[in-house]
């Protein structure tokens, strides 16, 4: 008889029941969770044949991989992060284990993927093993949600990525899908309304591929609509946001709302449904909020919801997720932004974007679009 569990995620105060299979009847097979089979394989010919703006990014990657081969894992027993503007420098100390370790483990995969080097891969599977037998409790106090669902993800798409390299068994990754079960969804933030929600999104989004839930993957589609029609107003502006810190913040907070939301709809895409073109009821898109904000990105003055001086806005600059939505729809502003910053890379779930989509619309060579 299957063993079924009850997941407890709100979406609209509704309890998602998921069936969970044995962990012991997963197949060895990539998921595919942020980047296809066939993306991978575009991109190893983008790199042999120097093609901008892949090429340049590779070496970049290429070049932080080497730096982390030796890498050990920094994960805790305990999980919790304190709130950042309570103690900003605890919390910046207690999430950055996570933060580099699970970027890490992204970028190793990366590089072992597009080069067959077995070192890459030893050492990202060495990060995953050590927050799988480490990690013993978690808190779901100030920012210890928050900081597990915008920084794990990361970890998730490299342990996709590494599923067929044979130093990485099949006991092993089913002990980290036990994990993302029983460790990270349950921090996952997706009943958040603001951006707090986007990025709890991304975590449900990854672990319901690497587990291959269908009901969670469904539940997240469903968050992912509902969140877009609430954050957006008639302007295009993320209402929960732009007035963040007096205005000061409002560009940051924009950006760190529509990235994970990028990411999300990335993740459905690969998944089979594309709602990058989606409307809700009332009219609001996702190219909707992405037009104001590579405006606002290129030239802060114009931000209407701060006064003083442009300069002391912060995050202007952390738009890598640009590499997605300007293929979908070409926008001067955030061409002419993304051709001076690349390659760009993230902090938060998805690094190295200039690399795996910069240039990119879709998965094979036929989708190749502007450079």
């Amino acid at each position: 008889m299957r063993c079924m569990m009850i997941v407890l995620l709100t979406v609209g105060f509704v309890a998602v029941e998921v069936n969970e299979r044995p962990v012991a009847a997963q197949e060895r097979v990539p998921r595919e969770i942020l980047l296809s089979e066939q993306r991978l394989e575009t991109l190893k010919r983008r790199i042999e044949q120097q093609t901008e703006p892949t090429y340049s990014a590779w070496l970049d990657l290429q070049s932080r991989a080497e730096s982390l081969v030796d890498r050990q894992p920094h994960a805790p027993q305990h999980w919790y992060v304190p709130g950042f503007y309570r103690d900003a420098a605890g919390h910046r100390q207690a999430k950055q284990g996570l933060q580099d370790d699970a970027n890490a483990v992204c970028q190793l995969a990366l590089c072992w993927r597009m080069t067959g080097d077995p070192r890459y891969a030893r050492a990202a599977v060495r990060l995953i093993d050590g927050w799988v037998d480490t990690v013993q409790t978690t808190s779901r106090e100030d920012d210890s949600t928050l900081s597990f669902s915008y920084h794990f993800p990361a970890m998730v798409f490299g342990a996709d990525l590494l599923a067929s390299w044979p130093g990485f068994s099949i006991e092993r990754q089913n002990a980290f899908r036990t994990f993302c079960r029983e460790k990270a969804l349950p921090l996952n933030t997706m009943d958040r309304n603001n951006n707090w929600g986007n990025w709890g999104l991304v975590l449900v989004l990854a672990c319901a591929r690497y587990l291959d839930d269908d009901d969670l993957l469904a539940a997240g589609e469903r968050r992912w609509k509902e969140l877009l029609q609430r954050q957006i107003d008639d302007r295009g502006h993320l209402h929960h946001e732009v007035r963040r810190g007096g205005g000061r913040q409002g560009i940051w907070y924009s950006h760190f709302s529509l990235l994970p939301h990028t990411i999300a709809a990335e993740v459905l895409r690969v998944a089979g449904t594309d709602l990058y073109d989606w409307r809700s009821a009332d009219g609001r898109t996702l190219r909707q909020a992405f037009e104001p904000l590579a405006g606002w990105s290129r030239d802060p003055a114009s931000f209407p919801y701060w006064d003083g001086d442009p300069a002391l806005l912060t995050g202007v600059s952390y738009f890598s997720y640009f590499e997605i939505l300007n293929q979908r729809w070409p926008n001067p502003n955030a061409t002419e932004v993304l051709d001076s910053a690349r390659p760009m890379t993230a902090r938060h779930s998805a690094p190295e974007l200039t690399f795996t989509h910069g240039g990119l619309l879709g998965d094979g060579p036929a989708e190749e679009t502007r450079r």
